[in-house]
């Protein structure tokens, strides 16, 4: 799937790793925010995953601009603040047979870019890209949510 030259564009790709099961209390979520562009270096912290973003978005380089990691609470509305003045809202709803499920929104000022609930295996890895073109140059943000219950 690659993005269209111009305008907005998400999509969603799933990799899933499977864990042991126990009751948790709460739910670690990593967000990653990666800039993606079509020249230049890629951070080394990609490497794996560089194929699987070059497939996801088409572009070539790939740089980490933005890690956050925190427990979150079942039910819970969590926000987090993202470059480029977007946010994304995480609420876990529940853990079942090692899948984690969420409801996800990403916002962009008024307007919701995504709006979903999904399900990803227990620390899993989900990966939203967003075309950013605002600033004249080329190039996406790709979101990489994931999701951990210990």
């Amino acid at each position: 799937m690659s993005f269209a030259p111009a305008g907005l564009t998400a999509a969603v790709a799933l990799a899933s790793v499977i864990s042991g099961s126990a009751p948790v209390e709460a739910l670690e979520v990593q967000v990653t925010t990666v800039r993606a562009t079509t020249h230049g270096p890629s951070d080394a912290r990609l490497t794996e995953l560089r194929p699987r973003l070059r497939r996801l978005v088409g572009y070539r380089s790939f740089r980490v601009v933005q890690e956050q990691r925190r427990a979150c609470a079942w039910k819970s509305h969590e926000p987090f603040e993202l470059p480029g003045g977007l946010q994304l809202y995480v609420v876990p709803k529940s853990l079942r047979e090692e899948a984690v499920s969420m409801h996800v929104r990403l916002v962009n000022g008024p307007r919701d870019l995504v709006d979903t609930d999904v399900q990803l295996q227990n620390r899993g890895v989900m990966l939203f890209g967003v075309e950013q073109d605002r600033d004249g140059g080329d190039g996406a943000l790709i979101i990489m949510l994931k999701a951990e219950a210990e």
